[in-house]
C-alpha cells in the first residue's frame, strides 16, 4: 500500500505543477508496481519452500542417522528376511531367512548398518516384478539365527490368517551385501 500511496502522490504532484500525465503512463506505473509486488511474494515463497525444503532433509537425515564410520562398525554374519506389502492389496511378500556373511552392525546399538539400502533392494525388486507402485518394505534381521527364524515365523503367522502370503525364493531375490566406501 506504501507504494500505490507514492505513486497517487507523486502523480498528484505532477498534476498540481501542470505536468501531464496520460492514462497510459498511469496505468504501466501501477503494472510495473503489481509486477514487483508478485515477483517478490513469489521470492518469499521459494525461500520459504527451500528453507522447509532444508528443514525436512535434516530431519530426515537426524531420524536416519546411526553413526556408521568404519571405526564405529564391525563385520559379522547376520540373518534376515524382507517384507513387503502394499496398502489396499492383500498381498504380502516374504523373502525366505537368508544369510549374510559380511553385514556390518554399528557397535553401540547392534543395528544393521545401511538397513534401509538392504530395504530399498527388496522395494526395488517388487516393483519391476510384480509392478507395485508404492510399496512398504522392511527387513528383519538377527545375529543369532533361532531368534531371527523366531521372528520369521512370526510374522509368518500374523500375516498368513488375513493376508496372501507371496514367497519370494532365493533364486528370485538375494540381498546383497552394503559395505562402507
Amino acid at each position: 500500500m506504501g507504494r500505490m500511496l507514492k505513486i497517487v502522490l507523486v502523480l498528484t504532484l505532477m498534476l498540481w505543477a501542470g505536468t501531464d500525465v496520460s492514462a497510459q503512463e498511469f496505468e504501466t506505473m501501477i503494472n510495473d508496481m503489481a509486477l514487483r509486488k508478485q515477483q517478490e511474494l513469489a521470492d518469499k515463497k521459494l525461500a520459504k519452500r527451500q528453507k522447509e525444503e532444508k528443514k525436512k532433509a535434516e530431519k530426515i537425515a537426524k531420524l536416519e542417522r546411526i553413526d556408521t564410520k568404519k571405526s564405529e562398525t564391525y563385520t559379522t554374519p547376520v540373518y534376515l528376511f524382507g517384507i513387503s506389502a502394499q496398502f489396499g492389496d492383500s498381498v504380502v511378500y516374504v523373502t525366505n531367512l537368508q544369510k549374510l556373511d559380511n553385514a556390518q552392525l554399528t557397535k553401540k546399538y547392534d543395528y544393521l548398518a545401511f538397513r534401509s539400502d538392504y530395504s530399498n533392494q527388496f522395494r526395488k525388486y517388487i516393483v519391476d516384478t510384480y509392478q507395485m507402485k508404492r510399496p512398504v518394505t522392511s527387513v528383519v534381521f538377527h545375529k543369532d539365527r533361532k531368534k531371527a527364524l523366531k521372528r520369521f515365523n512370526k510374522i509368518l503367522k500374523r500375516y498368513e490368517k488375513s493376508m496372501h502370503l507371496m514367497q519370494v525364493t532365493d533364486d528370485k531375490f538375494q540381498f546383497a551385501v552394503t559395505a562402507i566406501n
